[in-house]
Protein backbone atom coordinates (compact mmCIF):
# COMPACT_ATOMS: atom_id res chain seq x y z
CA UNK A 1 0.00 0.00 0.00
CA UNK A 2 1.24 3.38 -1.02
CA UNK A 3 1.53 5.33 2.51
CA UNK A 4 0.71 2.65 4.78
CA UNK A 5 1.01 4.94 7.71
CA UNK A 6 -1.91 7.79 6.12
CA UNK A 7 -5.11 6.82 7.44
CA UNK A 8 -4.03 6.72 11.25
CA UNK A 9 -1.76 10.30 10.69
CA UNK A 10 -5.14 12.35 8.89
CA UNK A 11 -7.08 10.84 11.76
CA UNK A 12 -4.71 12.30 14.23
CA UNK A 13 -4.91 15.35 12.65
CA UNK A 14 -8.25 15.94 11.82
CA UNK A 15 -8.93 15.09 15.94
CA UNK A 16 -6.58 18.25 16.32
CA UNK A 17 -8.31 20.47 14.30
CA UNK A 18 -11.78 19.37 15.59
CA UNK A 19 -14.26 21.07 15.47
CA UNK A 20 -13.17 22.43 11.78
CA UNK A 21 -13.56 19.85 9.06
CA UNK A 22 -10.25 18.81 7.02
CA UNK A 23 -9.98 19.57 3.78
CA UNK A 24 -7.60 16.66 2.13
CA UNK A 25 -6.30 17.76 -1.27
CA UNK A 26 -3.45 15.56 -3.42
CA UNK A 27 -2.20 14.80 -6.28
CA UNK A 28 -2.14 10.95 -7.36
CA UNK A 29 0.57 9.72 -9.98
CA UNK A 30 0.59 6.60 -12.66
CA UNK A 31 2.03 3.96 -10.19
CA UNK A 32 5.52 3.39 -12.58
CA UNK A 33 6.52 7.12 -12.79
CA UNK A 34 5.49 7.20 -9.02
CA UNK A 35 8.02 3.95 -7.97
CA UNK A 36 10.41 5.53 -10.35
CA UNK A 37 10.18 9.10 -8.86
CA UNK A 38 10.52 7.99 -4.72
CA UNK A 39 14.17 6.16 -6.44
CA UNK A 40 14.96 9.32 -7.80
CA UNK A 41 14.51 11.08 -3.88
CA UNK A 42 16.16 8.15 -2.81
CA UNK A 43 19.14 9.35 -4.77
CA UNK A 44 18.70 12.64 -4.28
CA UNK A 45 19.29 12.15 -0.87
CA UNK A 46 22.00 10.34 -0.50
CA UNK A 47 21.00 6.70 0.23
CA UNK A 48 21.94 4.59 -2.53
CA UNK A 49 19.98 1.42 -3.54
CA UNK A 50 20.36 -0.33 -7.20
CA UNK A 51 16.87 0.00 -9.14
CA UNK A 52 16.80 -3.89 -8.91
CA UNK A 53 16.43 -4.10 -5.19
CA UNK A 54 14.67 -1.20 -5.29
CA UNK A 55 11.93 -2.30 -7.09
CA UNK A 56 11.87 -6.02 -6.55
CA UNK A 57 8.74 -7.34 -5.45
CA UNK A 58 6.83 -3.81 -6.66
CA UNK A 59 3.96 -4.52 -8.77
CA UNK A 60 2.64 -1.00 -10.60
CA UNK A 61 -0.15 -2.66 -11.84
CA UNK A 62 -1.56 -3.48 -8.47
CA UNK A 63 -1.27 -0.06 -7.38
CA UNK A 64 -4.81 1.43 -6.54
CA UNK A 65 -4.89 4.98 -5.35
CA UNK A 66 -8.48 4.22 -4.19
CA UNK A 67 -7.34 1.78 -1.72
CA UNK A 68 -6.05 4.63 0.79
CA UNK A 69 -8.25 7.31 -0.52
CA UNK A 70 -11.40 5.58 0.09
CA UNK A 71 -10.52 5.28 3.58
CA UNK A 72 -9.12 8.46 3.73
CA UNK A 73 -13.16 9.92 2.72
CA UNK A 74 -14.43 7.82 5.77
CA UNK A 75 -12.27 9.41 8.43
CA UNK A 76 -14.39 11.72 11.15
CA UNK A 77 -13.96 15.15 10.74
CA UNK A 78 -13.18 15.16 6.98
CA UNK A 79 -14.86 17.04 4.81
CA UNK A 80 -13.60 16.71 1.29
CA UNK A 81 -11.21 15.15 -0.63
CA UNK A 82 -10.04 16.46 -3.75
CA UNK A 83 -7.45 14.78 -6.24
CA UNK A 84 -5.81 15.70 -9.60
CA UNK A 85 -3.65 13.42 -11.71
CA UNK A 86 0.21 15.00 -11.41
CA UNK A 87 0.21 14.50 -14.89
CA UNK A 88 -2.32 16.61 -15.64
CA UNK A 89 -0.92 19.24 -13.09
CA UNK A 90 -0.34 22.14 -15.34
CA UNK A 91 -3.24 22.18 -16.73
CA UNK A 92 -5.22 21.96 -13.54
CA UNK A 93 -3.41 24.11 -11.52
CA UNK A 94 -6.26 26.86 -11.46
CA UNK A 95 -8.80 24.26 -9.93
CA UNK A 96 -6.05 23.30 -7.59
CA UNK A 97 -5.15 26.81 -6.15
CA UNK A 98 -9.39 27.20 -6.07
CA UNK A 99 -9.87 24.10 -3.81
CA UNK A 100 -6.52 25.27 -1.58
CA UNK A 101 -7.28 28.97 -1.25
CA UNK A 102 -10.84 29.19 -1.65
CA UNK A 103 -12.64 31.81 -4.34
CA UNK A 104 -11.99 34.43 -5.58
CA UNK A 105 -8.24 33.35 -5.19
CA UNK A 106 -5.67 35.94 -5.48
CA UNK A 107 -3.60 36.70 -8.93
CA UNK A 108 -1.10 33.85 -8.71
CA UNK A 109 1.81 34.14 -11.32
CA UNK A 110 2.49 30.30 -12.90
CA UNK A 111 5.96 28.83 -12.71
CA UNK A 112 4.88 26.40 -14.38
CA UNK A 113 6.94 26.43 -18.08
CA UNK A 114 9.45 24.19 -16.56
CA UNK A 115 9.97 21.54 -14.29
CA UNK A 116 10.77 22.73 -10.93
CA UNK A 117 12.37 19.47 -9.54
CA UNK A 118 13.72 17.58 -12.24
CA UNK A 119 14.30 13.68 -11.67
CA UNK A 120 17.05 11.90 -12.89
CA UNK A 121 18.09 10.65 -16.74
CA UNK A 122 19.53 6.91 -17.65
CA UNK A 123 23.26 8.45 -17.35
CA UNK A 124 22.65 10.21 -14.12
CA UNK A 125 21.54 6.63 -12.36
CA UNK A 126 24.45 4.91 -13.90
CA UNK A 127 26.93 7.87 -12.61
CA UNK A 128 25.38 7.11 -9.46
CA UNK A 129 25.87 3.24 -9.83
CA UNK A 130 29.21 3.74 -10.64
CA UNK A 131 29.99 6.03 -8.17
CA UNK A 132 28.92 4.26 -5.35
CA UNK A 133 30.95 0.99 -6.38
CA UNK A 134 34.17 3.05 -6.84
CA UNK A 135 33.31 3.71 -2.77
CA UNK A 136 31.81 7.80 -3.09
CA UNK A 137 28.79 8.13 -0.98
CA UNK A 138 26.92 11.35 0.08
CA UNK A 139 24.51 12.66 -2.33
CA UNK A 140 25.76 11.40 -5.58
CA UNK A 141 21.84 11.56 -7.15
CA UNK A 142 21.76 15.51 -6.61
CA UNK A 143 25.76 15.78 -8.26
CA UNK A 144 24.83 13.06 -11.23
CA UNK A 145 21.48 15.27 -11.86
CA UNK A 146 23.91 18.45 -12.43
CA UNK A 147 26.34 16.74 -14.45
CA UNK A 148 23.74 15.07 -16.63
CA UNK A 149 20.86 16.57 -16.36
CA UNK A 150 17.79 14.99 -17.93
CA UNK A 151 17.53 15.98 -22.03
CA UNK A 152 17.35 14.54 -25.70
CA UNK A 153 21.60 13.74 -24.99
CA UNK A 154 20.97 12.68 -21.83
CA UNK A 155 16.72 10.89 -21.76
CA UNK A 156 15.37 10.63 -18.22
CA UNK A 157 15.87 7.21 -16.47
CA UNK A 158 13.00 4.61 -17.40
CA UNK A 159 13.51 1.44 -15.82
CA UNK A 160 9.56 -0.22 -16.82
CA UNK A 161 9.66 -2.38 -19.96
CA UNK A 162 6.67 -0.69 -22.38
CA UNK A 163 4.43 -3.51 -21.84
CA UNK A 164 4.13 -3.16 -18.25
CA UNK A 165 4.00 0.65 -18.43
CA UNK A 166 1.32 0.51 -20.32
CA UNK A 167 -0.82 -2.17 -18.23
CA UNK A 168 0.07 0.31 -15.38
CA UNK A 169 -1.26 3.46 -17.21
CA UNK A 170 -4.98 1.72 -18.32
CA UNK A 171 -5.15 0.18 -14.85
CA UNK A 172 -4.54 3.63 -12.70
CA UNK A 173 -6.77 5.58 -15.81
CA UNK A 174 -9.58 3.15 -14.47
CA UNK A 175 -9.24 3.29 -11.07
CA UNK A 176 -9.12 7.51 -10.94
CA UNK A 177 -11.83 7.56 -13.33
CA UNK A 178 -14.34 5.32 -10.51
CA UNK A 179 -12.78 7.71 -8.02
CA UNK A 180 -14.58 9.95 -10.51
CA UNK A 181 -17.68 8.63 -10.37
CA UNK A 182 -17.77 7.89 -6.43
CA UNK A 183 -19.37 10.49 -4.53
CA UNK A 184 -16.94 10.98 -2.17
CA UNK A 185 -13.87 12.18 -3.83
CA UNK A 186 -13.56 15.01 -5.75
CA UNK A 187 -11.44 14.30 -9.03
CA UNK A 188 -10.38 17.95 -10.25
CA UNK A 189 -9.70 17.47 -14.24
Amino acid sequence: MIYPKAIERLTRLAQLVAPNPLHIAMAVREPCSYYVSVYNQLLLSGRFQTWERFSKGLDPTAVKWSDILRPMAKIPGVAQVSIWRYEDYHRVFPQVLDRLIGQPRPEIPSLLEKRLHAGLSERAVNACCTWHAAGYGGRLGAVAREDFPISDVYPKFAPWPEALVRESQAAYGQDIDALGRAHEITVLE
